[in-house]
């Protein structure tokens, strides 16, 4: 098999790189948007598409109650905020209904609501997070960053 040119070389550490270090800022800003906005006892999800619950403190389960203006009320539980790391757990939850419902929780809870909760399972797990940042190191390794060479003879 024949070696790489360094012009080849370097543009796949780059896009390496590059790639990875969107798959760790997207990871990271999901997990924040996921605890951004208002946290509350009680919301209101438009049922336009799947809303997403995280709970605000730690330890146990989280009743909600789902209540629509048109259709059966559901209880769903909001797993805890984890003891450690930030990674998201939460609940989605698929609208059964049409028009709004109001969402009414034991414990305070963030509501995400619309486009965004469909990429939630991909920062459930650590594994995207740990591959941007695998894929930016094999990059950088590319480009020569770990290339041991000594300044003494």
């Amino acid at each position: 098999m024949r070696a790489l040119s360094k012009q080849t070389n370097r543009w796949l550490g780059r896009g390496l790189v590059a790639l990875g270090c969107v798959l760790a800022a997207l990871c990271l800003g999901l997990m924040g948007f996921a605890r951004a906005g208002a946290v509350d006892a009680g919301h209101t999800w438009n049922g336009a598409g799947p809303a997403y619950l995280t709970s605000a403190v730690r330890g146990g389960q989280h009743p909600c109650t789902i209540t629509p203006d048109r259709g059966e009320a559901r209880t769903v539980d909001v797993p805890s905020w984890p003891n450690r790391g930030p990674q998201v757990d939460g609940r989605r939850v698929d609208p059964w209904f049409s028009g709004s419902a109001e969402i009414s929780c034991v414990d305070p809870v963030y509501l995400s609501q619309g486009w965004v909760v469909r990429l939630y399972p991909l920062v459930e797990q650590w594994l995207v997070l740990l591959a941007g940042i695998a894929l930016a190191l094999v990059g950088l390794n590319r480009l020569g960053l770990f290339r041991h060479t000594s300044r003494y003879p």
